[in-house]
């Protein structure tokens, strides 16, 4: 490259920057990892809270959602790593060829029946790879977190919150 090429270059994204168009990028990328973040939960949530789930599933589907929220809510108070650590895991899982690396099986994480997701974190949990382990043990945190954070399942536990003065 040479000077020429190179101060034409910076003009262009000077350009490109200040109106906008760098920014578009990002949030088209933020919406990607927004979409798959949507598709993992929705396939792992059920796997993590079986038997926690309402046995009616327009109920279950209810509180799936409730729990995506909260998780969308919270995910913006992790740690800046924490939070990019949760975006190439959702990226990973979301996409076929990385997801067949990480979980063994080709067809999508929402295909899969119940058993073979909880056979799957299992799997992560008793890993060898102290990677499987982070991220099977970052997701349950994350999932139990959202889920048991609502005031409605803490009856289920037997939990009340601490009453101030």
């Amino acid at each position: 490259m040479d000077r020429r090429q190179f101060i034409l270059s910076g003009i262009a994204l000077g350009t490109a920057t200040s109106l906008g168009i760098g920014s578009l990028s990002w949030q088209r990328s933020l919406q990607q990892h927004n979409d798959n973040r949507d598709l993992v939960l929705s396939a792992l949530l059920p796997a993590l809270l079986y038997g926690a789930l309402p046995q009616d599933a327009t109920l279950a589907a209810t509180e799936i959602n409730r729990t995506k929220t909260a998780i969308s809510d919270f995910m913006p108070f992790l740690p800046q790593r924490q939070q990019q650590e949760l975006h190439q895991l959702f990226n990973l899982l979301a996409n076929r060829v990385t997801q067949l690396a990480l979980t063994g099986h080709i067809t999508a994480l929402a295909q899969l029946s119940i058993s073979q997701r909880l056979q799957l974190l299992n799997q992560w949990r008793d890993s060898y790879l102290c990677l499987l382990q982070q991220a099977y043990h970052g997701l349950r945190e994350l999932l139990f977190g959202a889920y048991y954070g609502q005031s409605e399942h803490w009856q289920a536990l037997d939990y009340s919150a601490p009453r101030f003065r």
